[in-house]
């Protein structure tokens, strides 16, 4: 529907800083889905739903992912990146991955010693580090491997999309 565009030229200043709020409010919206996550694991009584939160912070980083590899921003950015830092992005995605793990069973081990301690505090310490380490020996390979496979693909399917982009110079 062009009917009802009109043809006028945008100030640039105008559409990064638009850009720059629009990113400080999808920070803002995952950090308050965080919170509340972590507030309805550990505060309430009994264990609230979270599939909303959950469904919104997962959904707007797919969204967001998805949207960058298809347009092939994604690889110019690693492009950018590497050229700038002196850890390359594939290190970082692992590291990353690492520190996803470590949360993980760390957030675990202090829901489980908190849930089934029996308010013994060597029950609690017995329980926290059982679930802390058999978290880690899952999470950690898990999301190593993971985020840097689909660092991988993404950067590759990006690449491909940014050759094919028409307006590239």
């Amino acid at each position: 529907m062009k009917w009802f565009k009109k043809n006028s030229v945008e100030d640039e200043r105008i559409v990064n800083l638009k850009n720059k709020l629009y990113k400080e409010v999808y920070t803002l919206i995952m950090i308050i889905c965080s919170i509340s996550v972590i507030i309805k694991s550990f505060a309430l009584s009994r264990t609230e739903p979270v599939w909303l939160e959950m469904l919104i912070i997962l959904g707007g980083s797919l969204y967001f992912g998805i949207r960058s590899v298809a347009m092939g921003i994604y690889s110019d950015e690693v492009e950018v990146h590497d050229q700038r830092s002196k850890i390359p992005f594939r290190m970082r995605t692992a590291i990353w991955g690492l520190i996803i793990g470590v949360a993980l069973a760390l957030y675990f081990g202090i829901r489980s010693a908190i849930l089934f301690g029996n308010d013994s505090s060597a029950t609690e310490i017995k329980y926290f580090f059982i679930v802390f380490f058999v978290s880690l020996i899952i999470y950690i390979p898990l999301f190593v491997i993971v985020n840097s496979v689909i660092h991988y693909g993404a950067n590759k399917v990006s690449q491909k999309m940014s050759q094919n982009d028409p307006f590239d110079l």
